[in-house]
């Protein structure tokens, strides 16, 4: 694979195409905050505004700002999303998951990933200004989710033999991500305790290592529940959750977590590939039984981006010939058919055949933080994988000059 340019493909998508989408059309530039319902063109066609997609908003401008170039355009735009959480973000000091344009509450959280998603913001922004009172939010906000979850699975065991409580892999994995992105916020041995806590989740609750599949839902204590619910599979859901696994490896120089992250990814991967149309299921049912989901087949964007990301990082990190060829396929597919070559940034969602079901480009399920990630990812892997590539050219050649000088 001729890893620069396509290096420098992710590199000119992300800049030219997807970051110019947001900066033009998401700001509220009235009541603060950003628009979470976009057309094709950009045009707004719903004003309520969802928690955790303004905060993830909120952490790709400062994350890009933080990383790529300090540019003061992204730190404004970040800015003016953090301003309208701070504002608006908490009801009775709870994280809300829906406000509506001027923020007034309209629906309460449901889950922990709205507080997460605020966590991980705040942490970016406050490394972007310096400003404290940020820091002191991200990790307030933290120390509370994991309290709540220790409160919650007391619960649980308490409530033994009564109703069937699912336990869903986007909590632990929205948790693990908050608690990487504030680590330095923390108190060393709560960090230490929190993260290896949920990490023990995700590998012996939420993965089966007798099949080596990344279960979405599973009952407490990580029991397989046989039903439509405890069989269905998430492609993007894993794939988020190895990119994160990766993310631990490399903190900890764990080579045997980035195995098995790279493992989970490719068997989900094998699992949710549409074989004879390409591109991968919604769902798919770990035993292969019918689905009463009306849209299992559909192709969403933001699983595709996961999957780039975790192929391109997996190989980096493995050297599997495995994540190349996933790579390539998820390549193909994804820039045949996602990106909208009209107008910018990619369809949300697709029909089994690759044709557009909705057209617009931001929806109150996903924002620009998944796109913006995964591309970011795809384009720095890639740019290691040329590096390296091209290190050992030179190495090859040094040693036959050496041979015939000798």
């Amino acid at each position: 694979m001729e890893f620069s340019k396509l290096a420098a493909h992710y590199q000119e998508s992300l800049f030219r195409t997807i970051i110019p989408f947001w900066i033009k059309h998401s700001r509220d530039t009235v009541c603060g905050g950003y628009y979470n319902a976009l057309t094709s063109q950009g045009d707004v066609f719903d004003t309520d505004k969802v928690i955790p997609l303004q905060a993830q908003q909120v952490w790709a401008f400062s994350f890009l700002y933080n990383q790529v170039d300090a540019l003061p355009q992204w730190l404004e735009l970040a800015r003016h999303g953090a301003d309208f959480l701070i504002q608006h973000g908490q009801y009775e000091n709870r994280w809300l998951g829906v406000v509506d344009r001027r923020g007034r509450p309209v629906a309460p959280a449901l889950t922990v990933e709205p507080a997460c998603s605020v966590a991980m913001a705040f942490a970016q922004f406050y490394t972007a200004t310096g400003e404290p009172e940020y820091a002191d939010m991200a990790q307030q906000t933290v120390l509370t989710v994991v309290s709540d979850r220790q409160q919650q699975h007391e619960q649980w065991e308490e409530q033994l033999g009564g109703f069937r409580p699912l336990k869903h892999l986007r909590e632990p994995m929205a948790l693990l991500k908050a608690l990487l992105e504030t680590r330095s916020l923390l108190d060393p041995d709560f960090y230490k305790q929190a993260t290896e806590a949920v990490m023990n989740e995700i590998q012996n609750e939420f993965f089966d290592k007798r099949i080596t599949v990344l279960r979405a839902q599973v009952l407490p204590g990580g029991s397989f529940c046989d039903s439509l619910a405890g069989r269905r599979l998430h492609g993007g859901y894993g794939f988020e959750t190895a990119n994160y696994l990766l993310e631990v490896a490399d903190l900890t120089g764990n080579r045997r977590l980035a195995q098995q992250a790279v493992q989970m990814a490719l068997h989900l991967a094998d699992l949710c590939w549409d074989e004879p149309s390409g591109g991968f299921f919604q769902y798919a049912d770990l035993k292969d039984r019918p689905s009463v989901d009306s849209e299992w087949d559909r192709k969403l964007w933001w699983i595709h981006s996961e999957a780039l990301a975790i192929f391109s990082r997996g190989y980096i990190h493995t050297r599997q010939n495995d994540c190349l060829k996933w790579f390539r396929k998820t390549h193909e597919y994804t820039w045949q058919h996602f990106p909208d070559k009209t107008h910018q940034e990619w369809f949300a969602v697709l029909d089994r055949k690759g044709q557009p079901v909705v057209s617009s480009k931001a929806t109150p399920e996903k924002g620009c933080y998944h796109l913006i990630r995964g591309l970011y990812e795809s384009w720095r892997a890639l740019e290691s994988a040329a590096a390296t590539d091209q290190n050992r050219r030179e190495s090859r050649l040094e040693t036959r000059l050496g041979r015939r000088i000798g």
